[in-house]
């Protein structure tokens, strides 16, 4: 359905409260808000208006997992926007305001996921990889429920590189070994593991990972990359015998 001729909330039956919806507006405006949101974010069209309704359901839902959620779309239009400052702060007002215990939980999930993920990735970019990585692993135990195997991996990349930023090898083997496993070791997720072999001190791990990209990733936009921390780390010369 094009965006234009989406249903206003205001032109909602008050008795039709879609099966997904288990907060605690009864007037049927947060669950048709919602989706009105989400449909505008999926099409990349979301922006300012769409902040301010969000803004205005909030008054109406009292339930606290699906206030939590209503900020959390609120966050990542922001995101979308390019707003980084509003968008973590109200990021992290959304994910830390979450009650998992109580039986809503399980069907906001995909929201509450998706904020992790967003505000691990700001801070990530800010280079705070340590403040970045316990939002990714709050991702961990829900992401085979919520995410695709794409997310998955970057999931567990990102995990990879904030311990990496953090001087953490073991942890971040761990996670580097998941990701290339995940990522049906493109040439990307070989680059990390090589790193990851070699910072956990498993040289020789580190030089047969460096062979195979020889072999397979010349073509990797990173590949220069590769020769030169081979080069340094391994005594590789990048050269094929």
């Amino acid at each position: 359905m094009p965006v234009h001729s989406t249903p206003d909330v205001d032109e909602v039956d008050p008795m039709a409260i879609p099966e997904w919806y288990s907060g605690t507006d009864l007037t049927g405006q947060v669950a048709a808000g919602i989706e009105v949101a989400i449909e505008r974010m999926d099409a990349r069209t979301a922006d300012h208006t769409d902040i301010e309704k969000l803004v205005t359901l909030l008054e109406l839902e009292q339930e606290v997992n699906w206030r939590c959620f209503l900020l959390g779309l609120v966050g990542t239009i922001h995101y979308d926007l390019e707003e980084i400052e509003p968008a973590s702060r109200i990021l992290e007002q959304s994910v830390s305001g979450y009650k998992v215990y109580l039986e809503t939980f399980d069907e906001v999930l995909s929201v509450y996921c998706q904020s992790c993920y967003t505000l691990g990735v700001i801070l990530f970019d800010a280079k705070k990889f340590a403040e970045a990585a316990p939002y990714f692993l709050r991702c961990l135990p829900y992401m085979h429920d919520v995410y695709d195997e794409t997310y998955i991996g970057n999931i567990l990349t990102f995990l990879n590189l904030c311990y990496q930023g953090t001087s953490q090898s073991d942890p971040a083997l761990v996670f580097s070994e998941a990701a290339a496993f995940t990522r049906h070791t493109d040439c990307e997720s070989l680059e990390h593991l090589m790193i990851a072999y070699a910072n956990a001190g498993e040289m020789a791990k580190a030089t047969e990972v460096f062979h195979l990209l020889q072999n397979h990733c010349r073509e990797y936009e990173g590949y220069d990359r590769v020769l030169e921390f081979a080069e340094r780390n391994l005594g590789e010369s990048g050269v094929i015998n």
